[in-house]
């Protein structure tokens, strides 16, 4: 007797038949059994002839065959990921769209110069280690008493790293250093979507933080921020990860996220404008799991967070309230109009933030007030920065900070997008994914090229870094003024041309007071204490940039030039951005100079 199985309604089943309609047992149920032998082995050749004729026009393109069709599954490509090591623990849509955020900041990478806030930080770290290491006094004096007065982060926080990076891989690798950061941030929006939502969501986030142009251009720019924000991630993950945690677990958690939310801020001192997000949605995912006692771990939170922030400052002392009081609390007003700032910050940030009060809207109507609350909450952060910026009126980093309110704003965005299967008929379930990519896409599409073309703002630096370097070497002795200072202090710092030799570089040509020798008198006024440097021939060397937006002293200075002499041109090169055009120009003092007299 030929072997039968029993289906899930009692009906037995040929495995020849398998692939055709059950057919009932009381047909094949009598007393001839060669009868029924002869029936199945017809039904089996039927089925035969059906799998060969399926399989034959797979081979001519029938795309739509259940074979083709299983292997372009998703459940299919998702296990065959599984089987792959190392892998198995990363979805293979964070994958994937790391992969595409890799790309598009590895693009930018090498595409130029360093920016002079670059140049400045890496510079400023290789100060530091030359303190720590050599015990140089010049290096610790600046590093400790001059560059926490005016840095927006604490100088020796990522300034060192980028500066290891550096020595590793030059400009190159402290950008990849970066990348690494921003890689680090999208891993953990990953994270905290799926666990505040589900997978879904989360492969959304992702892909509309990856196509914000902030989040290319930060993954390939060699300052804090990158840092920064990814400290505020990984503290708003451990503030979750707390409230799914033992008691023990979460006190762990929290003190990781306090710890983190100080660091960042230390990192750089904007970062604080996000503690409230990160505190809230703590204390919101606590308080669903834990009611009152949620308050318990926002004392764990912001205890550690508080301890070490005052550590931090009783260490740096006053030379860090200024910097904070300048670069911070009391920066200086622009002259922005308001709709301008926001107005640039909707270009950048514009479809997240639209997407993200969707998605709030969707979770209002939810039950749980706790939930409607965390909506709100995440699709305020996006606006916290072009607020701010637009109440100072000035559009200084607004490209950098607008990326941190986006990470907040990409988990409810990503909500909104996965929210349209739901809200669909069953039918149009696909349809509805379908419309949800290309939104995606859509508000991704202007992000690559914001991104590149704001990689272009600052020109090349190559060819004027060269021409500067053998003046350097040969001028005889005396000041060097430079009106952007970073750049050939970050490039020519192994050159043993500005701290070691006769040099001193001026920090830049935005304030200068001289003590006139002869009548020894102060010059105080900007102006007119160039005029009097130059005409007693002060400087060895002045490098200026004559282009469409010059230093404010710079004009007068080449004034003087021309009306007292005493300096020769010896290089002009030209640069052109897309919002300026213009030459660095340089000169070298003719016969000696005065050396006798002060410039501060």
């Amino acid at each position: 007797m030929r072997a039968q199985t029993r289906n899930g309604m009692g009906e037995f089943m040929d495995p020849r038949t398998s692939s055709l309609p059950a057919v009932r047992a009381e047909v094949f149920t009598g007393p001839d059994t060669a009868m029924q032998l002869s029936a199945l082995d017809h039904l089996g050749e039927i089925a035969q002839e059906q799998r060969e004729a399926q399989r034959q026009a797979g081979r001519h393109g029938n795309h739509s065959s259940r074979s083709t069709r299983r292997w372009w599954h998703p459940a299919r490509a998702a296990e065959r990921w599984q089987r792959i090591p190392l892998l198995r623990r990363v979805p293979l849509p964070l994958a994937a769209v790391l992969l595409v955020q890799a790309v598009a900041s590895l693009r930018l990478v090498w595409s130029n110069t360093a920016f002079a806030d670059e140049a400045l930080y890496l510079w400023a770290g290789h100060l530091d280690w030359a303190s720590w290491l050599d015990g140089a006094k010049i290096s610790a004096q600046i590093s400790k008493e001059a560059l926490p007065t005016y840095f927006s982060g604490a100088p020796v926080i990522y300034p060192p790293l980028g500066a290891l990076a550096d020595s590793l891989g030059g400009l190159a690798g402290a950008r990849l250093l970066s990348l690494a950061f921003m890689l680090g941030a999208t891993c953990l929006l990953y994270a905290c979507t799926r666990r505040l939502f589900d997978a879904t969501a989360a492969a959304f986030a992702v892909a509309l933080f990856v196509g914000v142009g902030s989040t290319q251009f930060l993954g390939a720019f060699a300052t804090y921020d990158a840092m920064a924000l990814f400290l505020l991630t990984l503290a708003a993950w451990a503030g979750l990860r707390a409230a799914q945690s033992t008691p023990r677990g979460a006190a762990a958690f929290l003190a990781l996220s306090g710890a983190a939310l100080a660091l960042a801020d230390a990192t750089k001192y904007a970062a604080v404008l996000f503690n409230p997000v990160v505190i809230g949605v703590t204390v919101l995912a606590l308080w669903k799991v834990s009611g009152r006692r949620a308050a318990w771990g926002t004392v764990t939170q912001l205890g550690t967070g508080a301890v070490l922030a005052g550590a931090g400052l009783l260490a740096g002392g006053p030379a860090y309230w200024a910097g904070i009081a300048m670069t911070t609390t009391s920066r200086a007003a622009g002259s922005e109009p308001m709709p301008g700032v926001l107005y640039v910050s909707g270009k950048w940030v514009g479809a997240v933030a639209f997407l993200a009060i969707c998605g709030a809207l969707a979770i209002a109507w939810s039950p749980d007030w706790r939930r409607r609350l965390l909506g709100c909450l995440l699709a305020l952060a996006v606006f916290l920065a072009p607020v701010e910026q637009a109440r100072i009126h000035t559009l200084v980093s607004l490209y950098k900070h607008v990326g941190y309110g986006a990470w907040f704003g990409c988990i409810v965005a990503g909500y909104a997008l996965a929210s349209l299967a739901r809200v669909v008929p069953s039918a149009k379930v696909a349809a509805a994914i379908r419309v949800a990519f290309i939104t995606m896409v859509a508000a991704s599409v202007t992000g690559f090229w914001y991104s590149a073309a704001h990689f272009t703002v600052w020109p090349d630096s190559t060819q004027y870094v060269r021409a500067l370097k053998p003046w350097l070497a040969s001028a005889a002795q005396g000041q060097v003024l430079v009106d952007n200072p970073q750049i050939p202090e970050y490039y020519l710092r192994n050159a043993n041309l500005t701290l070691i030799s006769n040099f001193t570089l001026i920090s830049n040509s935005s304030y200068f007071a001289y003590d006139d020798p002869d009548t020894g008198q102060r010059v105080a006024d900007p102006p007119a204490a160039y005029a009097a440097a130059i005409k007693d021939r002060y400087f060895g060397v002045i490098s200026l940039t004559d282009g469409y937006a010059p230093t404010v002293y710079d004009p007068g200075i080449i004034k003087d030039i021309d009306r007292y002499g005493g300096y020769q041109l010896v290089s002009s090169i030209p640069y052109h951005t897309p919002t300026d055009e213009g030459r660095f120009l340089t000169w070298v003092r003719i016969g000696p100079g005065q050396d006798q007299g002060n410039g501060h």
